[in-house]
């Protein structure tokens, strides 16, 4: 399955990745690749994550990957990430507080 990530879901690891390298960047690459681990695990089918709705209206997928949670939508060809969204901010789905 091949793996399209959203110009903000591509922003959100970047600055994830730029936050946690000032203090620490071995720390920075060990966090980039779980991130990138997890994408993969979703795009190979093996798990499914709860459908939520976003504030902006759009249905996607999500799964955990503490403290982010990845947003997510899947055809039969492709994983679209969405976002790659860090936890403590403010919520991005419908319903949250």
């Amino acid at each position: 399955m091949r793996v399209v990530v959203a110009p903000l879901a591509a922003q959100d690891i970047e600055q994830a990745y730029a936050f946690i390298a000032r203090d620490n960047p071995e720390a920075a690459d060990r966090e980039l690749v779980r991130i990138m681990q997890v994408i993969e695990l979703v795009a190979s089918g093996l798990v499914s994550g709860s459908e939520v709705v976003l504030r902006d209206g759009r249905s996607v997928r999500s799964w955990p990957v503490p403290p982010y949670r990845l947003y997510y939508r899947t055809t039969t060809e492709e994983l679209q990430v969405v976002r790659v969204y860090h936890q403590s901010r403010r919520p991005i789905e419908r319903g949250s507080p």
